[in-house]
C-alpha cells in the first residue's frame, strides 16, 4: 500500500509538472510569441531555415560519423569509431581502403566543419535523447528538424513577415539564398547524407498557444522599420557568395528579434544602444554603455508583467498566468533574462562572451555592423557618416555618438551623462575607424567621412 501511495504520488507531481510547463509555454506565446530558450544563432537559424524552406533531412549516419564518442553508452554504441567504422564501409559511405585512424581524423575535420556552434551532438539515434542537433549549416540538405532549442523563435519570424509586402519580399529573397547556398563544405559530408527528403510540418503556433498568431500580428506592425531594413539587406547580399549571404540572412534575422524584444511592449520609449567603440579605454563611456545594456535587460525581462498590467495580456487566462508566476515569477524573469543575455552576446551586439563576466556592454562585432550596414545603405548610396549613424539609431536603436541628435537620445534614455567633447566625439571617431577598416567608409579630405557599401567604388 505505501508503494502504491508513493507511485500516485510521484504521477501527480508529474502531472504538476506538466502542467506547469504547459502553462508556462502558453503564457510565452501570448506574451512573446516563441519559448524564450537559452539560444545560439544556430539555433534559431534552423529553426528560420526550416520554417522557409519546409523540409528536413533525418541524417543519422552524418550524425554518428560527425559527433565523435569515447565513451560509448552501451555495447556496440555506433557512435564510437571502433563499431562504426565497418558499418560505414559495409553501407558504401566508406572506401574500404580507409583505416580507422584515418576515420578518426576525418571525423575531427566533419566536426570542425558541420559543428562549428558547438551545437551538433549526438542526436536521437541509438538511445541517445539530445535536446538539440544544430548543424553549422552549409546546405539544405543538412537541415535537420530534431532541434527544439530555438523555441520556434524563426518560425514566429517567418510568420511575421508573412503578414507584410515587405516581408513576403524578404521571405522570397531568403528562399532564393538558400536554394544556392550549398558551399564545397556540403560536398564534404555527401555519402554520409540520406537521399529522401521529408516534409517538415511547421508548429507554429500549436506549440504554443493560439495568442502567437496575434503576437506576430502586432509585431508586424512595431516591427515594420526593421522588416524594410531586412528587405534591404536581402536585396544586397543576393549577389555575394551563397556562404556570406546566408550567414548575413541569418545575423540580420537575429538582429530583427532583439529589436522586437526590446520594442514590441506599447507605450514605451524606443530604446538605445550604445556602443563602446573605444574598448573600455573611456571609463565614463563604458560605464553607460554597461547602463544601456542593463537598461535593455530589465526592459525585456519586464515586459511580461508590464503587458499584462496594461491589459494587452488579457487573452492569457487567469489560471496559466498564476501558475507561471508562482513565487514571485522569478523562474519566468529569470528565463528572459537568460535569453536576452546569451543572445545579445552570441549575434554580436554585446560583450564580453564570457558567461563569468556579469557586467556586459554594447560593442558591435564586425559581421553584425557589417549586416546593419547592409540593411540601411542602398546599393549606390554615398552618405555622410552622420546620415549613416542616424540611420542606424533610427532602424537598429545603436548610438554611436556621430549624430547631433544622439546626445539628446541618451540623455533622454536616462543614460549618462556623457560630454560631447570628451566621450561622444572620440567615440564617434573610433566608429569611424572602425567602418574605415571593414571597407564600409572612407575619408577623402579631413572631416569627411563617407559611408556605403563599397566606398572606394565612388571615389
Amino acid at each position: 500500500m505505501p508503494d502504491q501511495q508513493g507511485a500516485m504520488s510521484d504521477t501527480r507531481n508529474q502531472l504538476s509538472q506538466r502542467d506547469r510547463v504547459a502553462a508556462e509555454r502558453r503564457v510565452h506565446g501570448h506574451a512573446l510569441g516563441y519559448q524564450p530558450f537559452r539560444m545560439k544563432p544556430v539555433h534559431f537559424a534552423t529553426n528560420f531555415l526550416l520554417a522557409l524552406s519546409g523540409q528536413q533531412h533525418r541524417l543519422e549516419w552524418l550524425n554518428k560519423t560527425s559527433v565523435p564518442k569515447h565513451r560509448p553508452l552501451r555495447d556496440n554504441d555506433q557512435y564510437v569509431a571502433e563499431v562504426l567504422h565497418p558499418i560505414l564501409i559495409e553501407q558504401g559511405r566508406l572506401g574500404k581502403e580507409v583505416t580507422l585512424p584515418e576515420l578518426k581524423a576525418l571525423r575531427a575535420h566533419l566536426n570542425a566543419a558541420f559543428n562549428n556552434d558547438g551545437a551538433a551532438l549526438a542526436a536521437r539515434f541509438d538511445g541517445y535523447s539530445s535536446f538539440g542537433i544544430d548543424y553549422s549549416t552549409p546546405a539544405l540538405s543538412y537541415l535537420a528538424g530534431q532541434s527544439k532549442n530555438h523555441g520556434l523563435s524563426g518560425s514566429f519570424v517567418v510568420q511575421v513577415l508573412s503578414l507584410t509586402e515587405d516581408g513576403k519580399s524578404v521571405i522570397a529573397g531568403s528562399r532564393r539564398i538558400l536554394e544556392r547556398s550549398s558551399t564545397p563544405a556540403a560536398e564534404l559530408g555527401r555519402p554520409l547524407q540520406d537521399a529522401e527528403t521529408l516534409p517538415w510540418e511547421d508548429p507554429f503556433p500549436g506549440d504554443l498557444a493560439p495568442g502567437a498568431t496575434e503576437m506576430a500580428q502586432r509585431a508586424a506592425a512595431v516591427m515594420h522599420p526593421q522588416t524594410a531594413a531586412l528587405r534591404l539587406l536581402v536585396t544586397n547580399i543576393e549577389r555575394l557568395q551563397p556562404s556570406h549571404a546566408l550567414r548575413y540572412l541569418v545575423i540580420g534575422a537575429c538582429a530583427w528579434l532583439i529589436l522586437y524584444q526590446l520594442r514590441r511592449v506599447p507605450g514605451v520609449p524606443e530604446p538605445v544602444l550604445l556602443m563602446d567603440c573605444l574598448q573600455g579605454n573611456n571609463p565614463r563611456l563604458r560605464d553607460c554603455s554597461q547602463a544601456s545594456y542593463a537598461q535593455a535587460l530589465d526592459r525585456f525581462a519586464r515586459s511580461y508583467a508590464v503587458l499584462r498590467e496594461t491589459g494587452h495580456l488579457d487573452a492569457c487566462s487567469d489560471a496559466d498566468w498564476r501558475i507561471a508566476t508562482d513565487s514571485g515569477g522569478a523562474k519566468l524573469l529569470r528565463a528572459l533574462e537568460e535569453h536576452f543575455r546569451d543572445f545579445a552576446v552570441r549575434c554580436g551586439f554585446a560583450q564580453p562572451r564570457s558567461s563569468r563576466q556579469a557586467h556586459k556592454h554594447f560593442e558591435l562585432q564586425a559581421d553584425t555592423l557589417r549586416v546593419l550596414a547592409w540593411s540601411v545603405l542602398g546599393p549606390d548610396e554615398l552618405v555622410e557618416l552622420p546620415t549613416f549613424a542616424d540611420r542606424l539609431r533610427d532602424t537598429w536603436a545603436v548610438c554611436v555618438g556621430a549624430s547631433s541628435a544622439d546626445g539628446n537620445q541618451i540623455r533622454n534614455a536616462g543614460i549618462g551623462p556623457l560630454d560631447s567633447d570628451d566621450d561622444l566625439v572620440p567615440n564617434a571617431k573610433a566608429f569611424k575607424e572602425l567602418l574605415v577598416r571593414l571597407n564600409l567608409a572612407v575619408e577623402p579630405s579631413d572631416g569627411l567621412a563617407l559611408c556605403a557599401l563599397n566606398p572606394e567604388d565612388h571615389i
